[in-house]
């Protein structure tokens, strides 16, 4: 495994950065406290109640706690009893007992042993893989009912196994046990691939790349060896399905697409530190994912929230429990290292080095300011594109339904946009916020009012039904019209015809125009219908922004010390009201909203022109 680093390197990381060290192994202090902090949970430990401390004084995790809710799942529920709704209690989040079944704490056990020395560490994923065994027997729910979670578990015990086989207190029964129940963790993912619905995505993904890390442990098997046959045919199959031609993974989501990239490039890395590596129009393709990954990170080094965002990781090898689920840059330095871009590595963050070795990589050489290069990139396949001029940053989306139509991770965002001046956020998109315990949040954040852009006659881009949580059917037909620079201005065009069902049909255009010299930005909304009809105008401002309205035309933008003014049809009415903001999963933050509206009988084409000036 890559993470397996020699002493030299070790030593190497503790006297270069001796914050890292302390910060590593204070996070695994609160492990051994069983302390953990996940998917805007705040700290909480979860002690199960039914099951007694052992001899040694080690106490039993809960693993089937909603530490939000309160509310803890059934146990022992054998897999073809299995049903979320019947079984959930109350609006319990599965999402907690399986975040925390994922063990990514352990791959941190082990970086504390082996930066320490302490047989703690080891103990404690002894101790923590026998408690899971215990309370988890295999093919029950809930630990088991989801193979996308079996799969990352195994990852992760196959890294932190690797990062304390040195420890002299682990025994041979521990060795005999974990090893196992890693095996065993192979035959279930080999027998519940999700990739029986309609598309695949990053499940199946997370199956395939979970199974190579076992079969990395067991190449002197013959099941470790027909499992990485199987899943390097699978990766170079998923790459080519999953991931657009210009680099987007095919979900219609950024945060995924960063997920996605890490479920790649862990396998890549994987394969080239076993020296067998993958064929090179899958590194091609990777290196296209991490290029669009870098193109549309924001000026502050956050990612944009479009689509959904559930903070998925393969592994968290620097700052677990304190990492910002938004900042995708932990990816930059490793992907940098692999594919011999220092400007990406630059960009990485302070923890980019740190990151890297222990991706097994060393890094020499690397220029100490990160590059962003001022200019449009256009994403046609993704259906964004990303606008740059120094700190100033727009962002545009115009995409289908992703996943192949599925949809399960688009939102209603066509024509939609996010808007930075100084570096500062201005306009946002809201992000996704929960998943199952608040079917109402759900459909709300993901719902066309909850984005940047128009909606008519309270109806929807796309159709969103209300029972179906992870599934858009495609209406809205997106278009691309065009994409240019000229000198200092640029421009994006579109449109969409989600509105062209109505009985009197209504075809909505777009135009921004980013005037680069003197930070304008202009829309340009052009509907293109009969009938009458209420149009809604939807401005999602970022969290600390403050709006009001200095006259019928004019509304004063407080961003920060920025100060801007959006000037308006003067027509519209406006009513301001609150949002909501959610930077990563469970989380949500106030923020205002605009909401410009009137009703109007449009007979042929209408133009309302909005600017946001600086």
């Amino acid at each position: 495994m890559y993470v397996n680093l020699d002493r030299d390197t070790i030593d190497g990381l503790c006297r270069s950065h001796p914050d890292f060290v302390r910060a590593t192994v204070a996070a695994a202090d609160r492990i051994l406290r069983h302390e953990f902090n996940l998917l805007g949970s705040g700290s909480y430990t979860p002690r199960d109640p039914d099951r007694p401390p052992d001899g040694a004084g080690y106490v039993p995790i809960d693993w089937y706690l909603d530490p939000v809710a309160g509310l803890r799942f059934p146990r022992g529920i054998a897999l073809v009893d299995w049903n979320l709704d019947a079984k959930r209690p109350g609006r319990a989040d599965v999402k907690y007992p399986w975040e925390l079944s994922r063990c990514q704490h352990f791959p941190l056990l082990g970086q504390a042993f082996v930066l320490t020395g302490d047989e703690r560490y080891a103990l404690e994923i002894a101790g923590q893989l026998a408690d899971f065994i215990e309370a988890n027997p295999i093919g029950t729910a809930v630990n088991w009912a989801c193979t996308m979670d079996v799969g990352l578990r195994a990852a992760n015990w196959a890294l932190g196994m690797e990062l304390v086989r040195t420890s002299a207190a682990l025994t041979d029964d521990f060795w005999h046990l974990a090893y196992r129940a890693l095996f065993d963790h192979g035959i279930f993912i080999e027998h519940h691939l999700e990739n029986t619905y309609e598309v695949t995505s990053n499940h199946f993904l997370s199956n395939i790349v979970g199974l190579f890390f076992v079969a990395a442990v067991f190449d002197d098997l013959p099941s470790g060896r027909y499992w990485d046959r199987r899943c390097r045919e699978w990766l170079s199959q998923e790459i080519a399905v999953q991931v657009l031609p210009d680099g987007a993974d095919y979900e219609s989501s950024i945060p995924y697409h960063r997920l996605v990239t890490e479920l790649f490039l862990g396998a890549a890395r994987l394969a080239d530190y076993n020296g067998a590596p993958l064929p090179d129009r899958y590194r091609q393709r990777l290196r296209a994912m991490v290029d669009f990954l870098a193109a549309v990170e924001r000026p502050d080094g956050l990612m944009p929230q479009v689509g959904d965002a559930d903070d998925g990781r393969l592994h968290i090898l620097s700052e677990y429990g304190t990492w910002n689920p938004q900042d995708g840059r932990h990816l930059l330095a490793p992907a940098g290292a692999f594919f011999s871009e220092p400007e990406w590595v630059a960009r990485g963050g302070a923890w980019a080095r740190w990151e890297a070795a222990w991706w097994g990589f060393g890094l020499r050489d690397t220029p100490s300011e990160p590059v962003r290069r001022d200019g449009m990139r256009h994403f046609p396949q993704a259906g964004l594109t990303v606008m740059r001029s120094g700190q100033d940053y727009l962002l545009i989306t115009n995409g289908i339904v992703g996943t192949a139509g599925f949809g399960n991770h688009k939102h209603n965002d066509n024509l939609g946009f996010e808007y930075h001046v100084h570096g500062v956020p201005v306009l946002v998109d809201c992000g996704s916020y929960v998943y199952t315990s608040d079917p109402d949040a759900r459909n709300a954040f993901r719902s066309t009012a909850w984005h940047n852009t128009i909606e008519i006659d309270s109806e929807e881009q796309n159709e969103l039904r209300q029972d179906w949580l992870f599934r858009l059917f495609e209406r809205a037909s997106p278009e691309h019209l065009e994409a240019r620079e000229q000198g200092a201005v640029w421009t994006y065009r579109g449109r969409h015809l989600g509105y062209t069902r109505f009985a009197d049909p209504v075809v909505h255009e777009r135009t921004f125009t980013l005037s680069v010299a003197d930070r304008t930005l202009t829309l340009a909304d052009v509907l293109d219908g009969r009938g009458v009809h209420r149009i809604r105008w939807y401005f999602h401002f970022a969290p600390g922004v403050c709006v009001s309205r200095a006259s019928d035309s004019t509304i004063n933008i407080a961003a920060g010390a920025r100060s801007l003014q959006m000037h308006v049809p003067s027509p519209l009415e406006s009513t301001p009201s609150e949002g909501g903001y959610s930077p990563s999963y469970g989380v949500r933050v106030p923020t205002e909203v605009l909401l410009l509206e009137l009703v109007q009988r449009l007979e042929g084409r209408h133009e309302y022109v909005f600017r946001i000036t600086a």
